[in-house]
C-alpha cells in the first residue's frame, strides 16, 4: 500500500495540491449518534445534548490508540443496574426507575470499566493531551477549558456516571433527547428477539456548557484541524529537544525521522480504520530477518504522514464517485474500496470512479434503467476534453480489501493510459453487442403489454456480482409458491466469485484472451441452468422471476464480452457448428410445441425435446442429434400433412430443421465442445428467429 500511496502523494504535490495535514492521532468517530457532556466552570456536567449521525460524521477525535481518546470516548451502556423484577419491554417502569435514580443507585459498570473511565477522565488527557495542546487560537480555547475543568474537578468515575444518569434523565424531560435513547443509555437497548435489555456503547464527547463564552465549541468540525497543528508542532519541539539523529527514509530517500512503533491508521470509507502497514510481532511468520512491525521498513515520519494525508484527501466524502467508490468483492459480502485518479491531474473533477460503479448500492432513480454505456458517456467525454497534444495521461486504479478484522491490503493496482481506458470501454461495449438478438419480456404496468428488452450493457461491478451466483433448479419449499405464480423453480445461491483483477484485465488489458477463456469456463458452470430455464419460459414453459430475467440479460452480455476478447465475433461464431446445433435444438422445440398445440389440445410439457437435449449436446453432439432424430420422426410427419392455423409456421420449421441438418452433416459432430462452443450453443439456442420467420 505504501508504494501506491507514494505515487498518489507525488501526483498531488506535482499539481501543487497540499492536503490537510492530519496528525496520525486524529481519527473520525464511529458511525452513529453521540451525546455531548457539557461541563460547567467547576468541571461538573451541566447538561447532556444530542448530536445527530450527520453532525458526528463531521467531527474528529484524538485517539493515539484503541485504549485512549479525547475529548470523545465510548460510553458503555447501560449505566444503571436494572432490577430483575422490571421487564425489558416495560417502558413506563424503566422510565420511572431512571427518574428515581440517585447517586446511591447501583451502576451496571464492572471494575475494569471503572478503571478505563478513570484513565479517560484523568491521566490520559492531563498527562498526554494537555501538555501538547498549547496556543492562543480561538479554535483551541474550548478544548483547553475542558482540560482545565477536568484538572480542577478531578472527577471520580462513579460520580461522573451518576452525573451522566441525572443529566440524561433531565435531557429526556426537557425534550433534548428521545425517551427511547434515554432508556437505551441508562437501562440498555430492548432486544425483542431475545426479550432482554442489551448492552451497547454510545459516543460521549466532553464539551463546555457556557458556549456563549467561546467562539468555537469542542464539537465543532473546524476545531480538529487546530488540534492536529498543535500536536504536529509539539513533535517538532520534542525532536529538537532530543537532538537530531541522521535518518534517511527508505520510501522517499529524503532526510526524515523514524516513524516510531506504529503506522498511521486512517479511518477510510467502506473499510474503516486501516493501518498503512501492519505486522504483528506476535505472529512468527510476520518476522523477516529477525525484524517485524515498523522495523522491517525504515520509513520516515514525515513521509508516512504525507501518505496518510493523501489518502484522506482523495477519500473525502465530497469526492465519492470522483476518486473513490465501492466495488463488489469477488469472495465476500462486504465491498472493497476502489481509488482511482488521473495521475497528471489528480485534482480533476472527472468522475473516474464512475467507470467502476458500485453495484452494491441503490442506483440513482434517474439512472436506474440506464445501461453502462449511458452512465459512462459523460465520463468518457470529460476525459477526452482533458487530452492535450503530445501529453500522455494515465489513470491509476487501486483496490483495497479487508482481509480480516485487523488487516486491509491492496488486492489490485494498475496504471493505464487514457487510450487504454477509451479502448477498454469501447471493447467492453462491443462485447455486449457481440451476441444475437435475444429478447425477453418485462412487465411495465398492469393492463399494459410487456416490454421486450435485449442487449443490456452491464458495468464491471455488475459482472463481479454475477460471478458470485450459482443458478440451480430449486427443490425448496418455495417451489409451490412459484408454481402458484407459474414461475420456474429456479434459485441462485452464493458462491465464491473471481478476483477484481480478472474482471479488470478483461476490461482494460489489451491481451486478455487466455484470461477470458478461463473466465468463460468458470461462468458457464454457474449460468447454464439459468439460460436453459429462460429458453423454457420463452417457449411456453414456466415464467422466470423478473430478477432472474434481469440476470439473464447480464449473463448473455458477459458471454459476448468473453467471446470477443478471444476474437470470436458473432459474424464468425454464428456460422460455427455449435451455434448451428443450438439453432437446431431451438427448431426442435418449436416443432414439438406446435405439435402439442394441435394434437394435445395445447397441453405443452414442462420441457420440450430440444431443451431436454441441451446437456447431452454439450457433451456428445452426435448422440444428441441421434436422439432428437428418433423423437422428431412423428413430429416431422405431422408437419408434412398439417393444414391448420399454424401450418405455414410448421412447414417453415420443418424446412429450417432440414437446412440446419444439411449444414451440420458437414461438421465433425464427434469433436469435443469446448467452453466457447458451449456458450455459442446456448446463444444459438436462444437467438431470436422472428426475422427469419417473417
Amino acid at each position: 500500500m505504501l508504494n501506491e500511496l507514494l505515487v498518489l502523494s507525488r501526483s498531488l504535490a506535482a499539481r501543487g495540491i497540499v492536503p490537510q495535514k492530519w496528525h496520525s492521532s486524529i481519527k473520525t468517530f464511529k458511525k452513529g449518534p453521540a451525546i455531548a457532556a457539557e461541563l460547567d466552570e467547576r468541571g461538573l456536567i451541566a447538561r447532556i445534548s444530542y448530536l445527530s449521525v450527520e453532525e458526528v460524521a463531521r467531527l474528529r477525535n484524538i485517539a493515539p490508540d484503541k485504549q485512549n481518546s479525547f475529548p470523545g470516548f465510548n460510553l458503555n451502556c447501560p449505566l444503571l443496574a436494572v432490577p430483575g423484577d422490571v421487564r425489558w419491554n416495560d417502558a413506563g417502569a424503566l422510565q420511572d426507575m431512571m427518574l428515581a435514580a440517585t447517586p446511591d443507585s447501583p451502576l451496571a459498570y464492572q471494575k475494569k470499566d471503572i478503571g478505563r473511565l478513570a484513565r479517560l477522565l484523568g491521566d490520559f488527557p492531563q498527562k498526554e493531551i494537555a501538555p501538547r495542546l498549547q496556543g492562543a487560537s480561538p479554535k483551541l480555547q474550548s478544548t483547553l477549558a475542558v482540560l482545565h475543568r477536568l484538572t480542577t474537578a478531578k472527577p471520580e468515575p462513579q460520580a461522573f456516571l451518576c452525573s451522566v444518569c441525572a443529566a440524561v434523565a433531565a435531557a429526556m424531560q426537557a425534550g433534548r433527547i428521545s425517551k427511547d435513547l434515554a432508556v437505551a443509555i441508562l437501562c440498555g437497548k430492548p432486544n425483542k428477539k431475545d426479550q432482554r435489555l442489551e448492552a451497547w456503547a454510545i459516543t460521549l464527547i466532553l464539551d463546555v456548557a457556557d458556549l456563549d463564552q467561546f467562539e468555537y465549541r469542542v464539537a465543532d468540525p473546524a476545531v480538529p484541524r487546530e488540534w492536529s497543528a498543535a500536536l504536529l508542532q509539539s513533535e517538532v519541539g520534542r525532536t529538537a529537544a532530543a537532538g537530531a539523529v541522521p535518518f534517511v527514509c527508505a520510501l522517499s530517500g529524503l532526510p526524515d525521522s523514524p516513524v516510531g512503533d506504529k503506522m498511521p491508521e486512517p479511518n477510510l470509507k467502506i473499510l474503516g480504520p486501516t493501518y498503512l502497514m501492519s505486522m504483528n510481532k506476535d505472529t512468527p511468520c510476520q518476522t523477516r530477518y529477525g525484524r517485524t512491525s515498523t522495523d522491517i521498513f525504515a520509513v520516515g515520519r514525515d513521509s508516512v504522514r504525507s501518505l496518510n494525508n493523501a489518502i484522506l484527501h482523495v477519500t473525502e466524502p465530497g469526492r465519492k464517485g470522483i476518486t473513490w467508490t465501492g466495488v463488489p468483492n469477488g469472495f465476500k459480502k462486504n465491498p472493497d474500496l476502489l481509488i482511482t485518479y488521473l495521475e497528471e491531474e489528480p485534482d480533476s473533477g472527472v468522475p473516474l470512479a464512475g467507470l467502476f460503479p458500485d453495484a452494491e448500492e441503490e442506483p440513482d432513480p434517474a439512472m436506474a434503467a440506464a445501461t453502462y454505456e449511458a452512465r459512462t458517456a459523460s465520463i468518457h467525454d470529460a476525459l477526452l476534453r482533458l487530452e492535450r497534444p503530445g501529453r500522455d495521461m494515465h489513470v491509476r486504479v487501486i483496490a483495497l480489501s479487508q482481509i480480516d478484522k485487523g488487516r486491509k491490503q491492496v488486492v489490485f493496482s494498475g496504471r493505464y493510459s487514457t487510450k487504454a481506458i477509451y479502448q477498454g470501454r469501447t471493447n467492453w461495449l462491443a462485447g455486449t453487442r457481440n451476441v444475437p438478438t435475444i429478447a425477453m419480456p418485462f412487465p411495465v404496468a398492469k393492463g399494459k403489454p410487456a416490454e421486450w428488452r435485449s442487449h443490456y450493457q452491464p458495468s464491471p461491478a455488475e459482472v463481479m456480482v454475477s460471478f458470485k451466483q450459482q443458478w440451480l433448479r430449486s427443490s425448496s419449499g418455495t417451489t409451490q409458491k412459484r408454481q402458484a405464480r407459474k414461475e420456474a423453480a429456479l434459485a441462485s445461491h452464493p458462491v465464491p466469485g473471481v478476483s477484481l483483477g480478472c474482471i479488470y484485465a478483461v476490461f482494460l488489458d489489451p491481451e486478455a484472451s487466455s484470461q477470458a477463456q478461463s473466465l468463460l469456463e468458470r461462468y458457464l458452470s454457474t449460468t447454464e441452468t439459468l439460460l436453459a430455464a429462460l429458453a423454457r419460459s420463452l417457449t411456453g414453459g414456466p415464467n422466470l422471476a423478473e430478477s432472474a430475467r434481469k440476470e439473464a440479460l447480464i449473463v448473455i452480455s458477459v458471454y459476448g464480452i468473453l467471446l470477443l476478447r478471444q476474437g470470436r465475433t458473432k459474424e464468425i461464431y454464428m456460422e460455427s457448428r455449435d451455434y448451428l446445433l443450438g439453432q437446431f435444438l431451438q427448431m426442435a422445440d418449436l416443432l414439438h410445441k406446435l405439435y402439442c398445440i394441435d394434437v394435445r389440445d395445447g397441453k405443452i410439457p414442462p420441457q420440450l425435446i430440444g431443451n431436454a437435449a441441451i446437456s447431452m449436446a454439450m457433451q456428445r453432439p452426435t448422440r444428441a442429434i441421434e436422439v432428437l432424430s428418433n423423437r422428431m420422426t412423428v413430429y416431422l410427419a405431422w408437419a408434412e400433412r398439417f393444414d391448420g392455423k399454424d401450418a405455414g409456421l410448421a412447414k417453415w420449421t420443418r424446412k429450417e430443421l432440414g437446412r440446419l441438418a444439411t449444414r451440420l452433416k458437414n461438421e465433425d459432430l464427434n469433436a469435443r465442445v469446448g467452453p466457447n462452443g458451449k456458450a455459442e450453443l446456448l446463444l444459438g439456442y436462444l437467438a431470436n428467429t422472428k426475422e427469419t420467420e417473417n
